[in-house]
């Protein structure tokens, strides 16, 4: 897993570990815990001269990573929690996705009336998060929720270190690509856009939107104990573009 390190140095290995140990827990307070119930699928030679990958699926836990000598990819990237805290027992109190929603919360909470108006599109939040298990990341599925143009700078800095929060699931290289890229399109367009109650413990959801990549946070079920996080990228996912400049240049 070190190959999909973020630049922070603590995931996805760290986080990976972290939703796993999580699980152990939920089960533990049923019953005596087995194995886990997690599988690592190898695709192809890591050391021949073509394309390989690896995969990473289980409860909560769903790791994609593509490498070719055209660089690595890590979408789609799935981790959810549950419980979201731990209230008891050993590991009381984690929360190993509480960034991702810390974060959020003081952006929305932030907002003044009319931004915050446009950004909250629902009193009640959806059940999950709205891209499901579509194997095609479609930013247009999403609210469109307020923009980074219409944020004040200290907004804009909040929802920027969002971002940046998931895209460090990946390694530096590509981290750096991903963040890069956004920039040079024009950051104006990338929107936030939240449901559900502000106060932590309240059931809610909050998504980020971009021409070429979209982020998904839920914390809904279990009465507000229970989080999904997903990142996407349109040209991304699956190492689709990197698959495609491999099979044209040696095979076109």
């Amino acid at each position: 897993m070190n190959c999909a390190r973020g630049p922070t140095g603590w995931t996805p290995p760290e986080l990976a570990r972290g939703a796993i140990e999580v699980e152990r827990h939920r089960r533990a307070r049923h019953g005596p815990v087995s194995g886990d119930r997690y599988w690592v699928r190898l695709l192809g030679d890591p050391d021949g001269a073509g394309p390989w990958g690896w995969r990473m699926n289980g409860h909560h836990l769903a790791v994609h990573v593509l490498v070719t000598s055209a660089g690595v990819r890590v979408t789609p990237h799935f981790v959810g929690s549950e419980p979201a805290r731990v209230g008891s027992g050993p590991q009381a109190g984690r929360r190993i996705l509480g960034p991702e929603e810390d974060l959020a919360r003081e952006l929305v909470t932030g907002l003044d009336g009319g931004r915050r108006a446009a950004a909250v599109f629902a009193a009640t939040p959806p059940d999950d998060i709205l891209t499901r298990d579509d194997p095609f990341a479609d930013p247009r599925l999403l609210p469109d929720g307020l923009a980074h143009e219409a944020m004040t700078p200290d907004q804009q800095r909040l929802l920027e270190r969002l971002v940046r929060r998931y895209l460090d699931r990946a390694p530096a290289a590509y981290a750096r690509e991903c963040w890069s890229a956004a920039v040079a399109r024009g950051l104006g367009p990338v929107s936030f856009a939240w449901a559900g109650g502000l106060v932590p413990g309240d059931r809610h959801y909050y998504c980020v939107r971009a021409p070429d990549f979209l982020i998904e946070y839920d914390n809904t079920q279990d009465d507000g104990n229970h989080a999904h996080s997903v990142w996407r990228h349109v040209r991304h996912d699956w190492g689709a573009d990197l698959l495609r400049g491999h099979y044209t240049e040696r095979h076109g």
